[in-house]
C-alpha cells in the first residue's frame, strides 16, 4: 500500500525558516552555548540574536509585538535554537506563556 503524505509535508516557507533559524543559530548562539552552561547564565546573546531576527517572540500576534506565526514556524524556531543551546530555546518557548 503506498501512500502519500505530502498533506503532513512542511510548507516550503517552513522549510526557509528552518534553514534561516538553524544558520542563526549556528552562527550567533551556538558560539555561547557552553559557556551559558557551565555559567549557568541567562544567554543574553541569544536572546539579542533572536529579537534583531524577530524571532524572540515568534508565535504572538503581530499586534503585540510577536512575529504572528503559526504553531508549526513557532515549534521550528525553537526545535532549531535547542539543537545548539537548549537553554536559549526558552526564550521563543516561554514567551508564549
Amino acid at each position: 500500500m503506498n501512500q502519500d503524505f505530502d498533506l503532513y509535508r512542511p510548507s516550503e516557507e517552513h522549510e526557509m525558516l528552518r534553514a534561516w533559524i538553524r544558520s542563526l543559530a549556528e552562527a550567533k548562539i551556538a558560539p555561547y552555548a557552553a559557556e551559558v552552561d557551565e555559567q549557568s547564565r541567562f544567554p543574553a546573546e541569544a536572546l539579542k540574536a533572536l529579537v534583531a531576527a524577530d524571532l524572540h517572540a515568534v508565535h504572538v500576534p503581530e499586534s503585540y509585538g510577536g512575529s504572528g506565526a503559526d504553531a508549526l514556524a513557532t515549534v521550528i524556531v525553537i526545535e532549531e535554537v535547542a539543537r545548539v543551546c537548549a537553554s536559549s530555546s526558552l526564550i521563543p518557548a516561554v514567551n508564549k506563556l
